[in-house]
């Protein structure tokens, strides 16, 4: 079942007068269940490829495909939509809001669903991510280790189909970045797709394919047998 198809994606950027290509011609299909790994250099256009695939950003031309929905042929609302019922990100700096509570965090995104009853939902994705003795811990009373389980808590909350992850362990030692991956292979295989941007070593290794950027374009789309 293919969950994100992207068809001829071409994005540029002007900076004064001259245009620079993001991304050229990018053609490619997202499985449900894969743990993938955008790779790249900075600058390659990995960060740019996920949040077109998030509905983040749009690209200048070609067509972007989520559960089967044209997002070139959708409202701004619509998008949104998309967003709220398929997609979770995870960020590299958390992106946690540092006036609330790891619980009222994870109720946020539910509370723009306009979903009732949040806090047991929330509860639930905390404890899924083993830190529900911590629901009441502020961002500033966590590690970074815990701060990125609520982070991954906020992502599941929706019960999305895909989670994006940009960069998700470049703020964590390396025994907490293991902890966290294993966590999201955990998670994958319950049947979440998991789409990373990054180009570090370790999250590589865990990858069941990489797909490889240069200067914009897929130059490797390489399955291998996830670790």
């Amino acid at each position: 079942m293919v969950v994100v198809a992207l068809k001829n994606i071409n994005r540029h950027f002007m900076l004064g007068k001259n245009k620079v290509h993001a991304l050229k011609d990018i053609n490619l299909t997202i499985s449900k269940g894969e743990f993938l790994v955008l790779k790249g250099a900075s600058g390659s256009g990995k960060s740019t490829l996920l949040n077109i695939i998030g509905a983040m950003d749009e690209a200048n031309s070609g067509d972007v495909l989520i559960a089967n929905k044209s997002l070139n042929k959708l409202s701004d609302a619509k998008k949104s939509q998309i967003r709220k019922q398929h997609i979770g990100f995870i960020f590299q700096s958390f992106n946690l809001l540092p006036v609330l509570t790891a619980l009222e965090n994870v109720q946020y995104p539910l509370s723009l669903q306009g979903v009732k009853n949040t806090k047991n939902k929330a509860i639930a994705a905390l404890t899924r991510v083993g830190l529900a003795e911590f629901m009441h811990h502020k961002p500033n009373q966590l590690s970074g280790g815990q701060m990125q389980r609520v982070a991954i808590a906020r992502a599941l909350v929706t019960e999305p189909d895909i989670i994006l992850a940009d960069e998700p362990t470049a703020n964590l030692d390396s025994n907490t970045a293991a902890s966290i991956m294993e966590l999201m292979k955990q998670l994958n295989k319950q049947g979440i797709t998991f789409i990373f941007a990054t180009h570090h070593d370790f999250v590589l290794s865990q990858a069941s394919r990489i797909i490889e950027l240069k200067d914009g374009a897929i130059s490797n789309d390489k399955q291998k047998a996830a670790a």
